[in-house]
């Protein structure tokens, strides 16, 4: 569904390209709360249409955290349901199943590291034009990241405007390998259905569809308050906090 919906960099500033920020997968892990999820409201064509619901939690005994996506896009009748897992250190896919409608078809993915591979099947059924699959075998490269842990993790990037970094990621629904950079600008004030805020961008490039995610100022934890959809009519927001008893 995140290739539909949110995707989760030419990055060049006015003196040219971002300097490149290391160690940033150490300092984002180290920032994470042990369990957490990011609740947004779906506007598409400014109009509130659904919703993106991705959680995270760390197992430190196993050393992976597990996370999960629920989104929808109501007046498509896309939806999706994920769940995986990462390895708690480097980010590294372990497993990912995802189970995708839209409209009568649903896409069905499955896979599972294997000797340092993606291993698994996408399968893609119709009623009434039955069934296609293909195989996923997709090698893990050195700092390959999972594409969901990168949403969640923008809580946590140790970025400030001007940093620059680029990573392998796999993406779960496509079942296959991606190269993508994130720089950080100065996203200025904006406003949301949750209120105003002073933000930080981050620009996503190198997927289709791009991402510019807009997080409050780091602090340890930023929020994430909005995510737009690079080439859509299409943002996510998030949801105004509960009023006060």
């Amino acid at each position: 569904m995140k290739t539909i919906l949110i995707a989760l960099i030419p990055a060049i500033a006015a003196a040219g390209a971002a300097p490149a920020r290391d160690g940033w997968r150490t300092e984002a892990i180290a920032a994470l709360p042990q369990s957490g999820e990011m609740h947004l409201q779906l506007i598409n064509n400014d109009e509130a249409d659904g919703f993106m619901r991705l959680g995270w939690v760390r197992d430190d005994d196993s050393g992976v955290i597990r996370f999960y996506d629920r989104s929808m896009l109501a007046s498509q009748e896309l939806y999706e349901t994920m769940t995986g897992s990462v390895h708690a250190d480097t980010l590294a896919p372990i497993d990912v199943a995802v189970r995708f409608h839209q409209q009568s078809a649903i896409l069905s993915v499955e896979a599972a590291e294997q000797d340092g591979v993606m291993v698994g099947r996408r399968t893609f059924t119709q009623p009434l034009a039955g069934q296609q699959s293909a195989e996923i075998n997709t090698p893990i490269t050195d700092g390959m990241v999972m594409r969901a842990a990168v949403f969640f993790l923008s809580q946590t990037l140790p970025l400030e405007a001007g940093d620059s970094i680029g990573f392998d990621w796999f993406s779960s629904l496509a079942g296959a390998p991606g190269t993508v950079t994130i720089t950080a600008f100065e996203g200025g004030e904006i406003e949301t259905i949750a209120g105003r805020f002073d933000t930080l961008r981050l620009e996503l490039r190198g997927a289709s569809p791009e991402n510019d995610i807009y997080v409050t100022g780091y602090d340890g934890l930023r929020q994430v308050v909005r995510i737009d959809v690079i080439g859509q009519p299409m943002r996510f927001e998030a949801y105004p906090a509960p009023a006060a008893e």
